[in-house]
């Protein structure tokens, strides 16, 4: 079959999931709290992630084209546990949160720009169910899409951030000093906060399969998917020292209009509004077509239920499309539209995502010792140091996932509770559907032929007269 996806494509894919605008909310927290040398936390934390990156990218060269990605992984190397433990908490709820903290953010800055007349959730709910449509439509209408909202959005964050940080605005600069802290006891615990910023560029893994020259591509994509958002962030730092009163932008509901306000008057406010639009359908767009992908992948290992292996004429997993995109709406129409609301639910995402980082430095050093001369197309250098970073650095941020020790105790409890239903359900799967052990670890070649419909087909004899396309 011809390939679809250019490395360009990838990128965009990466980015479109990285960039949002609800990273504004932790970069103007961030940014206020200690100024421009919130930078060295952007840049960590980048770095950090890029490790994660790594790893998932040495996983993907072992066992390449999988479309359920991470989890086919920690199946061989940690077992059916912790593989359900993860992608359902790591993927599944975690983008339940993000999505609409996206749709929120975006319904935000449309009622500033139009007024009160219609509730925010009019234009989040909107947004969210154009998307479901898109997606139903097959992955190459939405990979063409996100290149083309990918593009728009690193030029135009980019260029407002170097307006800004240059001087170049047309309206008057503030008088602040632009460096607030250079303590390390205040800029490292803004490491989680700046991790938001950096997440999603795994969601590009699923699509190897029909990408061009996946070998190279995939961890190149990822890294660079990183790298130029670390950029754009940075600049847009320097531009709200310009720009913005620290103390305003760290309050602000929708600080990314208030510094384009700042920077340009009603042009900017327009332009960030065009922004904002592009940003919330590259996010919602790239959760909802990635995410449908894993759960084809996971029902094709058995991890869920074999109907999320259903798909329509265009290719679609219509089911995941409309579990995820209904879960999203039913969150945008409770109107949290506070910042305060944003970020808990940004928070809550991030401590789901950390844990699964983590669990890919684990899987990488599992394998690296159960399968060293196994042939791998990318291998992550200086073995095992960048995956104890990795792995020490997360969990740093795991422990100062909020500076606020009220609301990081409630985090926690949240996350504990969700984790433990999760792995309940994950016993009883695994126990009285699978009949596996908890955490024995299966083969490489038995996951990787599970990828074949044969496989399934071989199975379950009864499913043989449904169509082809449906059990794919």
């Amino acid at each position: 079959m011809p390939k679809k996806i250019s490395l360009f494509g990838a990128v965009s894919t990466g980015i479109g999931m990285i960039i949002a605008t609800s990273c504004f909310i932790p970069l103007a927290t961030g940014a206020s709290t200690v100024g421009v040398t919130f930078i060295i936390a952007l840049v960590l934390a980048c770095f950090i992630n890029m490790t994660s990156s790594a790893s998932i990218a040495e996983l993907n060269a072992l066992m390449p084209n999988l479309t359920g990605g991470l989890a086919q992984y920690t199946l061989v190397g940690l077992g059916p546990f912790i593989t359900i433990v993860t992608m359902i908490g790591g993927y599944l709820i975690s983008n339940v949160f993000a999505a609409p903290a996206e749709g929120i953010m975006y319904a935000n800055v449309m009622t500033s720009f139009f007024g009160d007349g219609l509730p925010p959730a009019f234009y989040s709910v909107t947004l969210t169910m154009a998307l479901i449509a898109i997606n139903l439509r097959g992955v190459t209408i939405s990979t063409r899409l996100q290149m083309i909202i990918a593009s728009f959005m690193v030029v135009s964050l980019f260029a407002l951030g170097l307006i800004g940080a240059l001087g170049l605005g047309t309206d008057e600069q503030v008088e602040q000093p632009a460096v607030l802290s250079t303590d390390v006891g205040d800029i490292m615990p803004l490491l989680t906060t700046a991790f938001w910023l950096f997440i999603g560029s795994e969601f590009i893994v699923p699509l190897g399969k029909d990408m061009e020259n996946p070998k190279r591509n995939v961890p190149l994509a990822m890294l660079l998917s990183l790298g130029i958002m670390c950029v754009v962030q940075c600049v847009m730092v320097l531009g709200f020292a310009r720009y913005t009163p620290w103390a305003e932008v760290g309050a602000a509901d929708s600080p990314h209009l208030l510094y384009a306000v700042n920077l340009l008057g009603t042009p900017g406010q327009l332009w960030m509004t065009v922004a904002a639009l592009f940003a919330a359908v590259s996010t919602q767009n790239s959760i909802i077509c990635s995410v449908a992908e894993i759960c084809c992948g996971m029902a094709k290992i058995r991890l869920l239920p074999a109907i999320f292996q259903k798909k329509n004429r265009h290719g679609a997993p219509y089911l995941s499309i409309w579990l995820l995109g209904i879960a999203t709406m039913l969150i945008e129409v409770t109107n949290l539209s506070s910042g305060e609301a944003v970020t808990f639910l940004i928070l809550c995402t991030s401590i789901f995502w950390m844990v699964t980082y983590i669990v890919c430095h684990l899987n990488v050093l599992v394998l690296r010792r159960k399968m060293a001369t196994v042939p791998r197309s990318f291998k992550v250098p200086f073995f095992p140091l960048l995956h104890v970073i990795g792995i020490a650095g997360t969990a740093y941020m795991i422990y100062y996932i909020s500076t606020d020790p009220a609301q990081r105790t409630l985090i926690f409890a949240l996350t504990l509770v969700l984790f433990a239903l999760i792995g309940a359900w994950a016993v009883y799967w695994i126990r009285y559907h699978l009949h596996l052990p908890l955490f024995r670890r299966l083969p490489l070649t038995q996951v990787m032929a599970m990828e074949n419909p044969a496989w399934y087909l071989s199975r379950h004899p009864e499913n043989h007269a449904k169509p082809a396309q449906s059990l794919s």
